[in-house]
């Protein structure tokens, strides 16, 4: 069997989506967890200069976080049944980077005045509109509460991570599909015990 190594920031962000799919797949890996005073010191390191990167058998590295995520999901059985359902997999995925990219320049905003503003505007319509369409996709294709056919994929875990990095765990009132496969994912006995032993990090 492979062995992996996972290099990324002590925190959820990018990374977290990656495993995700190492705990719902039940597969060991190494989880190194860099702090950011350690990261320049570091970053010539990296393939690309970026994290996350995943090192698989102590020599391929891959980078970019999506890639990592469905190259993970694609070992592990994780991408739906068929180029159809693929599909979906990969629009999920897709939206819920459209949410999580503004999210992600907002919150890194230093001006707190405009943050606050952008911030409220996220919420109240950026949010919404693509929660929308990702509740839509789950209603096309999702059963017994997954959201691509009836059993976990890369999309299911997508959705949990990003609504969750985004602080939209308890914005779902609107969308019901989206809310039963958030209580769906993390009643999962593998994903159940992950959040629960994972480190508590600020994102």
């Amino acid at each position: 069997m492979p062995s992996y190594k996972l290099t990324y920031f002590n925190g959820r962000g990018r990374g977290e989506l990656s495993r995700m799919v190492f705990a719902a797949a039940e597969k060991k890996f190494e989880d190194k967890r860099i702090e950011f005073s350690d990261w320049p010191a570091l970053k010539a390191e990296m393939p690309q200069g970026t994290m996350p990167v995943l090192e698989v058998d102590g020599k391929r590295k891959i980078s970019q976080s999506v890639a990592i995520a469905r190259y993970l999901a694609r070992e592990f059985n994780m991408y739906g049944k068929g180029n159809a359902e693929m599909a979906i997999v990969d629009q999920i995925v897709d939206t819920c980077l459209d949410v999580f990219t503004p999210f992600v320049k907002i919150a890194f905003n230093p001006d707190k005045e405009e943050k606050a503003k952008q911030m409220e505007e996220f919420y109240s319509s950026t949010l919404p509109k693509l929660l929308g369409f990702l509740e839509n996709l789950v209603k096309e294709t999702g059963k017994s509460g997954f959201a691509v056919g009836s059993s976990l994929t890369l999309g299911d875990l997508a959705l949990y991570t990003y609504i969750e990095n985004c602080g939209a765990g308890g914005k779902l009132e609107k969308f019901p599909l989206l809310a039963a496969n958030r209580k769906k994912v993390e009643e999962l006995p593998r994903i159940k015990t992950y959040l629960k032993n994972r480190p508590v990090t600020e994102f």
